[in-house]
């Protein structure tokens, strides 16, 4: 157990004292363990810590030994009378027991206290016999004699400064102005940098009525602060300089004022207390901005975002995280960047410079002559700024000091690219685990997560909307979040149910809307006329009418704005996405636009889309027959947009499911139908049928309300090829019978041929093989009449196969040569793969291995050739079987 007799001294030698007297701490090494221990008195000191301070990069491989041994004579060293020691063992560390009464630095912190409690009620006489007593605890340099960190030596010179100096203060107010003047010489001629001494020793002067002594001694602190600094004084020591000329000219009084330390600023504002997610990038700033060593220019944060996103929560939140660092100012300025009239960057530095107690007479008018005094007062000191809503670059310049002791955070809706100083922070949507977490922390209701995941999904990440929706339900007892979930779900009420008070989303991105010329207002706008939120750059220059290239400098500078955003490219050409409110922000701005003209611009933009599927699927494999084009509008467009199809529909696939449901929306079913049947072989390339399936419903909806018979049965003849790939052959044979119906009520052979390929393939998979071969004989025939050549190849196909599950070999086998000899007409790869298929599987039959394994790695060869996955992966399961064929002779 420790006893209260001891005490220990950082002021001078580190020591230990027993009762008054010193104990012997041994050698060097054991001193400096000593001292260790003492800088972190009641906190344990790793062993780890230890060796490193003691040999650095480079320990002996006895470093543990030893220093069990130095801790072990240091506990001899101080072993108390009745057998207990102060040093005590905390697993792999060690821990000096002292509490702060038994050491200099814990006595010289509570008395420093207790003088300036006394002080700032005008004790003079007891504050300062404080001080004196905790001056007299100093017996020397900080850790005399021991290489410790620079920073704890530093640091408590840097509190015996400023206690000589609070002991100053307090004699000046007992009135002893002339004893005061040759101990206050000596502290500014051991410190001479220090401003509150050179303020106080001008104070004593013109006191003692020496005014011409105290005016050169600002002269001399003056001249010197310039020569080696570069800095002017603070306008708190020129202001006391004007008073002793004032003062001094010809008045009786002298009572002059005291120096007055430079107002510290604190203007943050409150944060939120609600706050929550961005951990990583907090931790990731945070570290940015605590870096002090060495920077010769200030670390900049430019958080930069779209309206909403929470740009200014984060800035507040770092900034209260880092204000300690700062002890010598916090400002904080509405830069009013959104507004029509920014805050011209001289009224802002003037703001700073009132707030540090810079008279307003003194502040220059111009901009450079202001921001130039603004960066000598902060020189040398560790100031925050934090700019929000910055209007752009030339606002921004004149605002940031050149300190490297300072920081600024900035905030900006623009992207600030042309600034030279400064990371670039770009503040996104919240990821969905944060926003889940802050709505349940605005909610507190967590009964229903597919209504939370429903207002997830309507607010799209956005903080702002978030928030609205949380406060919404705390206004409203017995609100659930289904209730909002059902209020959010219409979109063209949305944003007016997102608002609350004085927070409203439309609100929100009004400012940055209305902040746009005309022309890019229009162009703005437009985007709400798009199917969907994520767009190529043509459909934005169809939707505007312009030219791409104009097109394309409005999205940049819309993308500067945070307005829209850009997509990584996949085809080569550049495209942009636009949030689901901002969005429904545009939709609503553009309906103020007549009618036709927004008519138009949709027809116009869905028919570009129509144009290039095309474009793209004649590029592709025809596993699926699609029926001749109908009558919609179309839009040319640059046909090299589409030089890789595959990838462009891959794409284009979410923007395409998006144009049919808009052109159904809009009554545009020959669009609606056109669209969906010719993104079918996409589909069916890559098993997409959920797309496929989703599209041809959305589009037979709105062929039938059109009318469009021809559209109706082409899309019914998709969804029975759907049905019978998830084997629903009931479902199946409803809609190709249906579509067969259709196209010979309208006298449509080709539609009508191409269903009844359907419906002989659905014969032969419910095991009516003869079945099959009578319809494909029926659809041959049509296709014959009509010379279609590509459908002829399928109907002797189809017609193969069935002949195959019937035994007849031969037919079947010349099926396929017919079949074949039309693909080669064709130059048709995938068909001949296909073909080539069939061939192997009828060699399995008759038996001919050799001759169905050339078939059928022919095939592969083609459809990997053609990225053709799923056909390919059913030839791969061919192969596999080929051997168990030949041995049970099917």
């Amino acid at each position: 157990m420790k006893e209260k007799n001891y005490f220990y001294r950082l002021f001078g030698e580190p020591a230990a004292e027993w009762q008054g007297a010193d104990l012997p701490l041994g050698p060097p090494q054991a001193r400096r363990v000593f001292a260790l221990l003492l800088i972190e008195a009641g906190r344990p000191v790793p062993l780890g810590r230890i060796i490193d301070e003691l040999w650095g990069e480079a320990p002996p491989i006895s470093a543990k030994v030893q220093v069990q041994g130095l801790i072990s004579g240091l506990r001899r060293a101080l072993r108390a009378p009745s057998g207990g020691t102060p040093i005590l063992t905390r697993g792999a560390a060690y821990l000096l027991d002292a509490s702060p009464e038994e050491t200099d630095t814990g006595r010289f912190t509570c008395l420093t206290a207790q003088g300036r409690a006394l002080l700032a009620r005008d004790r003079h006489r007891e504050a300062a016999q404080r001080f004196a007593d905790a001056l007299e605890l100093w017996r020397g340099p900080v850790l005399a004699g021991i290489p410790a960190a620079a920073e704890v030596v530093a640091h408590w010179e840097e509190e015996r400064l400023a206690v000589l100096e609070d002991k100053a203060d307090a004699e000046l107010g007992l009135g002893e102005h002339d004893r005061l003047v040759p101990g206050l010489r000596d502290l500014l001629a051991a410190a001479p940098f220090r401003e509150r001494v050179c303020g106080q020793l001008m104070t004593a002067l013109a006191r003692a009525g020496r005014v011409a002594e105290a005016l050169d001694v600002y002269a001399g602190w003056r001249r010197r602060l310039v020569d080696e600094l570069g800095v002017e004084p603070s306008p708190s020591i020129r202001a006391l300089q004007c008073e002793i000329l004032r003062e001094g000219k010809g008045r009786a009084t002298r009572e002059y004022p005291a120096y007055q330390e430079p107002a510290v600023p604190s203007q943050l504002p409150p944060g939120i207390p609600d706050f929550v997610g961005r951990d990583a990038l907090i931790a990731d700033l945070l570290g940015e901005l605590g870096e002090d060593g060495g920077r010769d220019t200030p670390p900049v944060l430019l958080l930069t975002g779209a309206g909403g996103v929470g740009k200014s929560s984060l800035a507040i939140r770092l900034a209260h995280r880092v204000a300690d660092d700062y002890p010598d100012g916090r400002l904080f300025a509405a830069l009013r960047g959104t507004t029509n009239e920014p805050r011209p960057p001289e009224a802002v530095l003037a703001g700073f410079l009132r707030a540090f107690g810079v008279p307003s007479d003194e502040i220059p008018a111009d901009v450079d002559e202001c921001a130039c005094l603004f960066r000598s007062l902060v020189h040398g000191r560790r100031v925050l700024l934090v700019l929000d809503d910055a209007a752009g670059e030339a606002q921004l310049r004149p605002l940031l000091p050149a300190s490297g002791g300072c920081a600024v955070i900035v905030t900006s809706r623009f992207s600030l690219a042309g600034l030279e100083l400064g990371r670039k922070v770009p503040v996104g949507l919240l990821p969905l685990e944060d926003a889940e977490a802050l709505l349940a922390k605005l909610t507190e209701i967590d009964e229903d997560p597919v209504a939370a995941r429903q207002v997830l999904d309507h607010c799209g990440g956005l903080p702002l909307a978030l928030r609205i929706a949380g406060s919404r339900i705390g206004d409203r007892a017995g609100w659930r979040l289904a209730d909002v979930a059902g209020e959010l779900a219409v979109e063209r009420r949305r944003l007016d149910w997102l608002r609350t008070g004085d927070l409203a989303v439309r609100g929100s991105l009004s400012l940055g809307y209305r902040q746009l010329t005309p022309d890019r207002q229009r162009q703005f706008r437009r985007l709400g006329l798009l199917p969907s939120a994520d767009f190529p750059v043509w459909a934005a220059a169809l939707a505007d009418d312009g030219e791409p290239e104009a097109t394309s400098r409005a999205l940049e500078d819309l993308r500067y704005r945070h307005m829209v955003q850009p997509v990584p490219r996949a085809t080569g050409a550049p495209r942009y996405r636009v949030h689901d409110l901002v969005r429904a922000f545009a939709a609503e701005q553009v309906a103020a636009e007549p009618e036709q003209v927004r008519a138009e611009t949709v027809e116009r933009v869905l028919g570009g889309w129509l144009w290039l599927a095309e474009r793209a699927a004649d590029r592709l494999s025809r596993s699926v027959l699609r029926p001749e084009p109908g009558c919609a509008t179309r839009t040319s467009l640059d046909e090299t947009l589409v030089s890789e199809p595959l990838s462009w529909f891959r794409c284009e696939v979410p923007a395409l499911e998006a144009a049919v449901s808009h052109a159904a929306d809009a009554g545009l079913g020959e669009l609606a139908w056109e669209l969906a049947v010719v993104a079918a072989s996409y589909f069916d390339h890559n098993g997409l049928y959920a797309e496929w399936s989703r599209c041809h419903r959305c589009a037979l909806a709105a062929a039938r309300e059109s009318g469009c018979a021809r559209g109706e049965a082409a899309l019914l003849r998709g969804i029975g090829q759907i049905d019978l790939y998830r084997d629903d052959y009931r479902a199946a044979g409803e809609a190709l019978a249906e579509s067969c119906r259709i196209s010979e009520r309208i006298g449509d052979p080709a539609g009508r041929a191409r269903a009844l390929t359907g419906l002989c393939v659905l014969a032969r998979v419910v095991g009516r093989p003869e079945d099959s071969r009578t319809t494909a004989r029926r659809a041959l025939t049509l296709f014959r009449e009509i010379g279609d050549v590509l459908g002829m190849a399928h109907a002797h196909t189809s017609y193969a196969v069935a002949s195959a599950e019937l035994g007849l070999l031969d037919e079947a086998e010349a099926a396929l040569d017919e079949a074949g000899r039309l693909s080669a007409e064709l130059n048709d790869p995938h068909r001949t793969a296909l073909i080539l298929r069939r061939r192997g599987q009828l060699y399995l039959r008759r038996e001919d291995r050799r001759s169905a394994m050339s078939c059928l790695r022919r095939a592969l060869e083609l459809l990997d050739s053609l990225s053709d996955e799923i056909c390919a992966s059913r030839v791969r399961l061919d192969l596999a079987r080929a051997p168990v064929k030949v041995l049970i002779g099917t």
